[in-house]
């Protein structure tokens, strides 16, 4: 078990260095750093499955990283929810590392690859570490490590509009890392201590003395995880962050960037304060009226887009709607089906954004008009797209299904029976901006071509870009049908916390 408590932190470590390594190595043999990046990013989640064969039974990992014991030390917990991440994490960055092998040189400028997998690798190193470590301050260097590296994935596509967009990006995000950096001092103030744990202990015993400081440093920790992770209003770097990265970029910050962040949230929120001292601010109803703003007013701004990353990009502030809905619940079916949706919709959208990648890849197409007949000139593509969109939408048999039905139990645990209708809404609005595109793909022609039969064909992009997608439409089936894995794992985290 020696050895294994030290596995998550060479998780972290073995990827720091190979990300060091790549501008040196771009500089010898630029080809050579896409076979490594995949090589360390396979070794890393080949470990990280081994971690959660270890924790699956609600073991728990822990791992003083400098010797010193807490609250003096950094100490590394991996539970069931931190092993469950950290497969999530290095399994998808391993699809889309194979993914970008050829999407990357179809995307960006040769002369900033080397600089492009150094971004990568740094920001799959601070998501990893963010989600294992027990450290309040620690967990504010990853959230440094993992934002100013996702603004390099966002500038590195070179252009006007990614740099304008890593711009924005970079202004916001610093914004919210000063919230969450004067939450952490006024925690520091109250407690003396850095360690969650000790964290929890403490406020026990002060937060008679303290109640306005509490309620001080979890605003603070709100507005800042709310500008860190897109919570309605807090979105506007978003959409023009996500848009204008190149695909394999705009999947890790839409389907891991911005939730990594949430999982830190959320360890604050109940590890180190509580869900008692949450029901008794108005933080709980603050994050529920944001979420079910985010819910409709993100679908809504989807639906009018014109170019498909775009609306992709705000069905992703939608999305994080339900994350939050789910946190602000507070119950256990709550709690759980947030946590759930997390997985999922990592899953729908990174298919989404490959999958519009290798449709510009195929036919240098971006907009959501120009897609009549897809369906038969990129079959694979389109069935991996049309599986990711019934899942959005929450059709039974998919993966978004599950988790949205665990949100209206937790709905009906919390006795708010009507944001059930919310969801239900919600999920007609993300029909009426997906079904739109299912239907040109398969039941309309390209004009000109009216007349022409319709015939499957292959799709014309490389193998190594149509297996990911293919294994990631696989998985949303997975979790619609089979659910218990990832429940098991999340349920053994919210009945330790609550």
């Amino acid at each position: 078990m020696d050895l294994v408590s030290k596995l998550p932190f060479l998780c972290v470590i073995s990827t720091l260095i190979a990300s060091f390594c790549m501008p040196v190595l771009a500089r010898w043999k630029r080809e050579f750093c896409a076979p490594l990046a995949t090589f360390v990013t396979g070794a890393v989640f080949a470990t990280a499955v081994f971690i959660g064969y270890q924790v699956r039974d609600g073991n728990i990992i822990h791992f003083s990283v400098s010797g010193w014991s807490p609250p003096w030390g950094i100490e590394i917990v991996v539970d069931t929810l931190s092993s469950m991440m950290l497969m999530l994490i290095s399994g998808l960055c391993f699809l889309i590392l194979i993914y970008s092998y050829h999407a990357i040189k179809h995307e960006l400028e040769n002369n900033v690859v080397g600089w492009y997998y150094t971004a990568f690798l740094l920001c799959l190193a601070g998501m990893m570490g963010l989600v294992i470590t027990n450290d309040i301050f620690n967990m504010y260097v990853f959230i440094e490590v993992t934002g100013i590296s996702a603004v390099a994935l966002v500038a590195s596509k070179g252009t006007r509009l990614s740099t304008e967009a890593a711009l924005k990006y970079l202004l916001l995000a610093t914004i919210g890392s000063g919230f969450i950096l004067f939450g952490t001092g006024f925690v520091y103030m109250m407690t003396g201590n850095l360690n969650l744990t000790y964290i929890s202990m403490e406020l026990d015993t002060v937060k008679e003395s303290y109640p306005f400081l509490i309620w001080t440093s979890l605003s603070f920790f709100v507005v800042g995880f709310g500008v860190k992770s897109a919570l309605f209003p807090l979105h506007l770097w978003l959409p023009d962050a996500h848009s204008s990265a190149a695909s394999p970029s705009s999947a890790v910050l839409s389907s891991l960037v911005v939730k990594v962040y949430i999982i830190a949230f959320l360890k604050i929120l109940l590890v180190a304060f509580g869900l008692e001292i949450f029901h008794e601010t108005y933080i709980r109803s603050l994050i529920l009226v944001l979420s079910v703003i985010a819910m409709l007013a993100g679908s809504f701004f989807a639906f009018v887009q014109i170019e498909l990353k775009r609306r992709l990009a705000y069905s992703t502030v939608a999305q994080i709607g339900y994350v939050f809905l789910g946190i602000g619940l507070g119950t256990p079916w709550g709690l759980a089906a947030g946590m759930l949706h997390i997985v999922v919709h990592a899953f729908m959208k990174t298919c989404l954004f490959l999958t519009a990648g290798s449709v510009y890849y195929q036919t240098g197409r971006k907009k959501v008009n120009q897609f009549a007949g897809m369906g038969y000139k990129m079959p694979v593509t389109m069935g991996a797209f049309t599986v990711a969109s019934f899942s959005m939408v929450g059709i039974p048999l998919f993966g978004g299904f599950i988790s949205k039905y665990g949100l209206a139990l937790g709905s009906l645990e919390a006795d708010l029976p009507l944001l059930i209708v919310v969801i239900i809404l919600s999920g007609l609005l993300n029909a009426t901006y997906y079904f739109p595109i299912i239907g040109q793909a398969y039941f309309s022609q390209e004009e000109g071509l009216e007349h022409e039969e319709k015939t499957f064909q292959k799709d014309k992009v490389p193998l190594s870009m149509l297996v990911p997608i293919a294994i990631l439409a696989i998985g949303i089936i997975y979790f619609g049908i089979f659910p218990g894995g990832a429940l098991n794992f999340i349920n053994q985290t919210v009945v330790r916390l609550l």
